[in-house]
């Protein structure tokens, strides 16, 4: 990922292309059931799971969002477009109104903006990625609704027309997505209750172990520190937990693991479930995650993350219908 540069300038060109609130004949609707929010999208766009890593499928926009639409159209091959999206992400750092919206810097003593869309009033603000030869950004909304803090980004990425040989490609011109995008944000209803509400923090691994989201009233704590010695070992190179309703959440690390064959014969030696009794749910050029009995594995060559949950006598239970696991593990990062 490119380093995100957040600046709040106006784009009032933008918005201006995209007043309607309603959505166009024919446009599908996607409903949040966990952050009460509705979207509309067309064709050419396509609907992206919630997801927790980085390199996930769909465009860079999609990684680490609760919802995301990618474009899928083909007007732009033989041009220098790269890819598009809407995606509507959380920021549970941000606790307050004022700290969501502060997470944004006012560049060049800039007025901050404001819109309301279907009854919502949204601070408006523009994000940028930039660098080798490459861009990505547009126009975002964010409004701190029932607790939390949303936000809505409406992202266009492109090469550097320049770096191409004179004559090879076309030049994308990006008007008529902008367009579409802004039709999109301005179809955004939150609709019901945010379930999956604000009750949350934010845990980031020291060194190892990613980042993820826990119950506010809990407390994180290390089971296996890092150190260079375990990481050299066959030993759990480091562990956190945490502890809900008498239940153990527990994230374990392993690193030195470059291959499955290594991870596999790691795990089976360590006492958990192999990769032959493993099912694979979701896959990527990264990431690729495994169902393992009562486990669940998070694999990218070099490390395996293990999510589990215990009782009180270590019993290893399976966290189907557990929604506190299912809000952590989705929240999960790699760092």
């Amino acid at each position: 990922m490119f380093r995100r540069l957040e600046a709040l300038i106006s784009f009032a060109a933008f918005s201006a292309v995209c007043a309607a609130a309603a959505a166009p004949v024919g446009w599908r609707t996607y409903h949040s059931p966990e952050y009460g929010f509705t979207v509309s999208y067309p064709a050419s766009m396509k609907f992206y799971a919630p997801s927790g890593q980085d390199g996930g499928p769909g465009p860079s926009i999609c990684s680490w969002t609760v919802a995301c639409f990618g474009y899928i159209g083909r007007d732009y091959e033989g041009t220098n477009f790269e890819a598009a999206g809407l995606s509507v992400n959380v920021f549970r750092d941000a606790r307050t109104e004022q700290d969501c919206d502060d997470i944004r810097q006012i560049p060049n003593g800039a007025a901050a903006k404001s819109e309301t869309i279907n009854g919502v009033r949204f601070h408006s603000g523009y994000l940028v990625d930039a660098g080798l030869s490459h861009y990505e950004g547009g126009p975002a909304y964010r409004v701190f609704h029932q607790n939390v803090c949303f936000e809505v980004a409406a992202m266009i990425a492109s090469t550097s027309f320049g770096a191409y040989d004179p004559g090879a490609i076309k030049e994308f011109h990006p008007a008529k997505l902008e367009k579409l995008l802004g039709q999109m944000v301005h179809t955004i209803h939150f609709s019901g209750p945010v379930r999956d509400g604000p009750d949350w923090k934010v845990s980031r691994g020291s060194g190892c172990g990613g980042v993820f989201e826990y119950p506010a009233e809990d407390t994180v704590r290390v089971v296996a520190e890092y150190s260079n010695g375990r990481e050299n070992s066959d030993q759990v190179t480091c562990a956190r937990a945490f502890t809900h309703q008498r239940r153990d959440y527990t994230l374990a690390v392993k690193v030195n693991l470059r291959e499955e064959y290594l991870l596999d014969r790691w795990l089976l030696s360590s006492g958990y479930p192999g990769l032959e009794n493993a099912k694979v749910v979701s896959k990527s050029q990264q990431y690729t995650d495994y169902i393992a009995g009562r486990y669940y594995y998070v694999y990218r060559p070099g490390a395996v993350y293990i999510f589990s949950v215990s009782d009180s006598a270590h019993r290893v239970l399976s966290p189907e219908g557990d929604p506190v696991f299912r809000h952590w593990f989705g929240s999960f990062k790699v760092r």
